[in-house]
C-alpha cells in the first residue's frame, strides 16, 4: 500500500522509481523514508503554527499583561537564536556519519522549551511570564538551529532529487490545513475566557506535535554519510568575512537585507495593536492566523515566479510594500476602529505584512543562490546569515522603544527601514540577466 501511495505522489512506476542523487542502496528505502519524513515535517509545521512568536505568542503574553520590551525580545531572540548556533552545530555535524540524531535532539529541546513556556502559561503572569517565555525561546532556538543544519543533510540523503519539492509542500499543506482550521474556529467561535491555561492547553498540543516529530524521524533509515570538511566552522565564516570587503555586490546585498529584517521584528507590534483594538476577543487571533496561513499558501509561489526573473526587483518591491503598510497601519491605529471593523482592517493589514514578508524571504534567498560565485555560495550565505543573526539582537531592542512611543510608533520605525532597504534592494545588480 506505502508503495503504491508513494508512486501515485511521486507520478512514477513502482519498478522504475527515480533515485537521483543519493546512493543506491538507499533507494529501497525511498518511500518508507519520504512518509516518514513527511510525518516528521508535518508535525514541527504544526508545533511552528501553534506556537509562532509572531502571533500566538505575542498574543498570550499580551493577555498575561507582560511587559511590551519582553514582547518585542520574542522575534528576535527566535529568530536570531537559529541562526548563530548554525556555524559550530554545522562543523559538529559533519564529523558524524549518522545526522538524524541532530534532528531528533533538536525537536526533543524544541518540545521541552515549549511545554515549560505551557507551564509558565499556566503559573505566571505579567513581567515573570514575559522573561521567562524569552529565556525558554533561547533553549528552543538551540534546539531549532540543531534540526534545520542537519534536515537538508538528511532529506538529500534519502529522498531522491525531483522529489524533495512534493515533500516539503504536502507536510507545508498538511500542517497549514491544521492551523488554518485552529484559526477559523477562534474567529467563528470567539470564546469567551480564553486566559493562561487555556493557552498551556494549546502550547501543549505543539509541544506533543514535536515530540512525535522526533519519534518519526527516528525511524528513517539513514545510510552513513561522508564525513569530510568537519572542521571549525566558525574559523572558516570569520575568515569569509573578506568577502564584505572584496564584494561590493554581496555587501549591498547584506545592508539592504538587515534593513528589511525589520520586518519580521515588526509583526508582533501588528499583533498588539490588532488585539487593543479588538478589546482581547479571541476572534481577532482567529483572523490574524487565517491571514497569515493565507499568505504563505497564496503568495509564495507567485513571489518564486516574480523571483526567477528578476529577484532584485522581487526584494525591493516587497520591501517598499512593507514600508507603505507599516505607514498605513500607523495612521489606521490612530483612529478608534473597534469591533468588527477592526477584525476586518487589521486582519487585512496583517495578511499584506505577511505577504510582503513572504515577498522579501523568497527575493532575498534567489537573489544570493543567483548572485554568488558557485565556489563561494556556501560561504556568502553563511556569511549573511551569520551577520542577519546579529542585526536582529540588535535591531530587537527598538523593542525597547515601545513605552514611550507605543506599538504604532515601533511599527513605524521599522517601516522607514523598510522603505530604506527596498530602495537600496531597487539599485542592487540585476543578477538573473
Amino acid at each position: 500500500m506505502r508503495e503504491r501511495l508513494y508512486a501515485l505522489i511521486a507520478n512514477e512506476e513502482e519498478n522504475a522509481r527515480v533515485c537521483k542523487d543519493i546512493p543506491e542502496a538507499a533507494c529501497t528505502d525511498v518511500p518508507a523514508n519520504f512518509f516518514r519524513l513527511l510525518g516528521a515535517q508535518t508535525a514541527t509545521k504544526l508545533g511552528d503554527a501553534l506556537s509562532d512568536p509572531k502571533l500566538v505568542l505575542t498574543w498570550m503574553l499580551s493577555v498575561l499583561g507582560a511587559p511590551a520590551a519582553a514582547i518585542g525580545m520574542l522575534v528576535p531572540v527566535r529568530e536570531a537564536g537559529a541562526l548563530l548556533p548554525q556555524l559550530a552545530i554545522g562543523g559538529a555535524l559533519r564529523r558524524r556519519p549518522i545526522r538524524k540524531h541532530f534532528w531528533v535532539g533538536g525537536a526533543v529541546v524544541q518540545a521541552a522549551a515549549v511545554l515549560s513556556i505551557a507551564l509558565t502559561a499556566a503559573l505566571l503572569r505579567g513581567a515573570a511570564a514575559g522573561w521567562t517565555t524569552v529565556a525558554l525561546l533561547v533553549v528552543f532556538s538551540f534546539g531549532r538551529a540543531a534540526s534545520s543544519v542537519s534536515s537538508k543533510d538528511i532529506q538529500g540523503k534519502t529522498i531522491p532529487r525531483t522529489r524533495r519539492g512534493r515533500l516539503s509542500g504536502l507536510a507545508e499543506m498538511a500542517a497549514g490545513g491544521i492551523a488554518l482550521g485552529v484559526g477559523l474556529f477562534f474567529a467563528v467561535s470567539d470564546p469567551e475566557g480564553f486566559g493562561g491555561r487555556q493557552f498551556a492547553l494549546l502550547l501543549t498540543v505543539a509541544g506533543a506535535a514535536w515530540l512525535a516529530g522526533a519519534l518519526t524521524m527516528a525511524r528513517v533509515v539513514e545510510l552513513p554519510g561522508a564525513v569530510e570538511g568537519g572542521g571549525n566552522a566558525l574559523k572558516v565564516a570569520l575568515h569569509s568575512l573578506r568577502f564584505l570587503a572584496a564584494d561590493v555586490d554581496f555587501r549591498n546585498f547584506c545592508i539592504a537585507r538587515a534593513l528589511l529584517a525589520g520586518t519580521v521584528l515588526s509583526m508582533p507590534y501588528y499583533v498588539i495593536l490588532a488585539r487593543e483594538a479588538t478589546a482581547g476577543r479571541l476572534a481577532g487571533l482567529g483572523v490574524l492566523m487565517v491571514a497569515a496561513s493565507a499568505a504563505k499558501a497564496l503568495s509564495a509561489p507567485v513571489w518564486g515566479w516574480q523571483a526567477d526573473r528578476s529577484s532584485r526587483r522581487t526584494l525591493s518591491v516587497a520591501g517598499l510594500a512593507v514600508g507603505l503598510i507599516g505607514v498605513a497601519t500607523f495612521l489606521v491605529s490612530g483612529f478608534a476602529v473597534s469591533g468588527n471593523w477592526a477584525l476586518a482592517v487589521y486582519g487585512g493589514l496583517y495578511l499584506l505584512v505577511a505577504l510582503a514578508h513572504t515577498g522579501i524571504r523568497v527575493g532575498r534567498q534567489v537573489y544570493i543562490l543567483d548572485m554568488a560565485p558557485a565556489d563561494r555560495r556556501a560561504s556568502y550565505v553563511a556569511v549573511s546569515n551569520t551577520l542577519i543573526g546579529v542585526v536582529l539582537l540588535l535591531s530587537g531592542s527598538v523593542g525597547l522603544l515601545a513605552p514611550a512611543i507605543g506599538a504604532r510608533g515601533v511599527v513605524l520605525v521599522f517601516a522607514m527601514l523598510g522603505l530604506a532597504g527596498g530602495g537600496l534592494a531597487w539599485f542592487l545588480r540585476e543578477v538573473e540577466d
